[in-house]
């Protein structure tokens, strides 16, 4: 049997590989077709985890708005909401001081959309997961939602149960 070559680039990425896949997966990036942002979104954490000083500002300046918009829709559930809390942590590990926007960035668009289009836990979710990556917010963040229990039950009970 013939040996196949292996697809792991480790630390040999190329350089413009992310420059160049990113546009192609922007299409993607919306709700109109759960799996392929689902497949999308984790090709995005991927490339962040293995070229985050390359793929951080192309994915800060060109996915992070709508990727945010999407992780506050109930319709990101099972495997795309997998890949959305998968982008945050490979997010904030790509660049630490982007955790102390992406919570309010977060609540922002939650707070903005109508009730009925918001899903509260998958926002509490993904803030579990920034807090997770980038433990040093935890306090911060914990005491700056616990304010907003009685506005919103439940908004932060996937959010405490991560810790």
């Amino acid at each position: 049997m013939p040996h196949t070559p292996s697809l792991r680039y480790g630390s040999d990425l190329p350089t413009d590989l992310p420059s160049n896949l990113l546009p192609h997966l922007r299409p993607y990036i919306s709700t109109s077709d759960i799996p392929l942002l689902a497949q999308a979104v984790a090709i995005i954490a991927l490339l962040l985890r293995l070229a985050p000083s390359i793929t951080f500002p192309l994915v800060e300046s060109e996915f992070l708005k709508d990727v945010s918009v999407i992780s506050c829709s109930p319709l990101a559930s099972g495997v795309a909401l997998e890949s959305l809390l998968s982008f945050y942590g490979s997010l904030v590990e790509a660049d630490v001081q982007i955790a102390s926007h992406v919570i309010p960035n977060l609540v922002a668009v939650a707070d903005k959309a109508p009730k009925s289009e918001v899903s509260y836990s998958n926002v509490a979710k993904c803030v579990a997961e920034v807090v997770k990556s980038q433990q040093g917010i935890a306090a911060g963040t914990i005491s700056e939602f616990s304010r907003h229990l009685k506005a919103r039950p439940g908004f932060l009970s996937f959010f405490f149960a991560d810790f």
